[in-house]
């Protein structure tokens, strides 16, 4: 995953532009020759799709450095070696090769795609697809558990008034919202055309008795390929962003936390009795100035996530309505 996370970090805008026009010429030709439905909305969908999350994946890439480069000094450094670790595991392989590999199966066995030099363009399109998508699952999951970490930590070097304007605070937040708007936009781009995938009779519901009949070359394949498909997207992802909000608040509330200890401490002091209560006036405002300030760098309601989240939802309704 280092390497690949390495060739990824070394692309170019030059370099999407280009993969954008060989892959969509390289395809109106094979489907020129062997017409396959569709396939101008699917290159529409996927191709920008890929260089969209491969180039997010790089910004990742480049904030984990950024964090790291940020906190040398500082008494966690341990936590960038953390996620440097995480980024270097080889759990990417094997989530690509069962969640890559039962797509790419389920698309030949379902016949979404023909066994022709077209439909090997799509598998390939399929391929990269799979591996964007896959890592940058993998880098959202590696940046929640990272704040999981940060918010069970003891020593840190922060804005001691203001916790959430720390300037690596800030970085991580930042990275996250990227991730977020990001993955979930491409989330709901592979249901998309998942769904329009599905050919017409492969389901059909009925209200008298209410029963749904599946009519697919391969059902057991059909439903398990769904199933991924609603959990890892739309059930995952909003578990990513909850987990992503509630560690990053408790990170800036254990940081609160610490500084009003600090002035706490400097209050119950010696020194005379008229002094201890200005003293004890003084630090108890700015306690309650440190608990007052924002809870979180960026605490405004981002509608992306939800509207991907009830889009991808709405698409699979939609699908069922049609078979009625």
């Amino acid at each position: 995953m280092r390497s690949l996370l390495k060739a990824i970090s070394a692309l170019s805008v030059w370099h999407g532009f280009t993969f954008i026009a060989i892959s969509i010429a390289l395809g109106q030709t094979l489907n020129w020759f062997w017409p396959m439905k569709d396939i101008t909305l699917y290159q529409i969908l996927f191709t920008p799709a890929i260089v969209y999350a491969l180039f997010e994946v790089q910004r990742f890439v480049a904030g984990v450095e950024e964090f790291r480069v940020v906190i040398a000094s500082h008494p966690n450094r341990t936590d960038g070696d953390y996620i440097d670790r995480l980024l270097a595991s080889h759990w990417y392989f094997a989530a690509l090769l069962i969640v890559g590999g039962l797509f790419i199966y389920a698309s030949l066995e379902l016949e979404y795609v023909a066994i022709n030099p077209t439909g090997i363009y799509a598998l390939a399109m399929i391929v990269l697809v799979m591996v964007s998508a896959v890592l940058g699952q993998l880098c959202y999951l590696y940046y929640v558990l990272l704040l999981r970490r940060l918010s069970r930590g003891k020593a840190f070097k922060y804005n001691f008034f203001l916790p959430a304007r720390t300037d690596w605070v800030r970085l991580l937040d930042g990275m996250g919202s990227r991730l977020t708007n990001a993955f979930f936009i491409l989330g709901f781009i592979f249901t998309l055309v998942y769904v329009l995938n599905v050919r017409p009779g492969y389901i059909v519901f009925s209200w008298q008795p209410i029963q749904i009949t599946l009519s697919t070359p391969n059902d057991f394949v059909f439903v398990v390929s769904w199933v991924v498909l609603f959990l890892i997207v739309v059930i995952a992802f909003p578990c990513y962003v909850w987990l992503q909000s509630t560690y990053m608040r408790n990170l800036v509330r254990a940081l609160k936390d610490k500084s009003i200890e600090e002035v706490n401490s400097l209050t119950s002091g010696s020194g005379q009795p008229d002094e201890k209560v200005d003293s004890g006036n003084s630090s108890y405002r700015m306690m309650m100035d440190i608990d007052a300030s924002v809870p979180a760098p960026r605490d405004q309601f981002n509608p992306i996530p939800f509207i991907a989240t009830f889009s991808s939802l709405a698409v699979h309704l939609i699908k069922i309505s049609e078979s009625i």
